[in-house]
């Protein structure tokens, strides 16, 4: 005969569900972007620089992001030294011109060295 659910073995139960804490745990170990000026989606002037604050303390040389133009044309920008672990940034090297701009991070987290991507855009006016 077959067995329900509720016969499960305890042990069996338990460890699945360790397993899952565990799990959920660990998601929230990645370094994700909790800020950034611009903010995703918002219209502002042409900014002089470009922040991102992530989550967790994040590997300089490991992590960074690119700033592209409304056709795919990359704009060169000057990283900037930011005394916070949890933070990158960095400076268009000529005014942004009116246009709606992508923001494509990755940030590679020294607690675990997992890497995350992610991307949003802003529009200047």
């Amino acid at each position: 005969m077959g067995s329900s659910r509720s016969d499960a073995h305890p042990f069996k139960r338990s460890l699945a569900l360790t397993v899952g804490l565990r799990s959920a745990g660990l998601a929230h170990a990645h370094a994700r972007l909790v800020s950034a000026d611009p903010a995703p989606n918002s219209t502002v002037s042409a900014p002089k620089q470009l922040e991102l604050h992530f989550s967790e303390s994040i590997a300089a040389k490991l992590s960074g992001f690119t700033l592209t133009d409304s056709h795919g044309k990359a704009i060169r920008c000057t990283p900037e030294a930011l005394k916070a672990a949890k933070a990158w940034a960095a400076a268009p090297t000529s005014t942004l011109e009116a246009g709606v701009y992508t923001v494509s991070w990755t940030a590679v987290s020294t607690d675990d060295g997992h890497k995350m991507t992610g991307s949003y855009h802003f529009t200047v006016k």
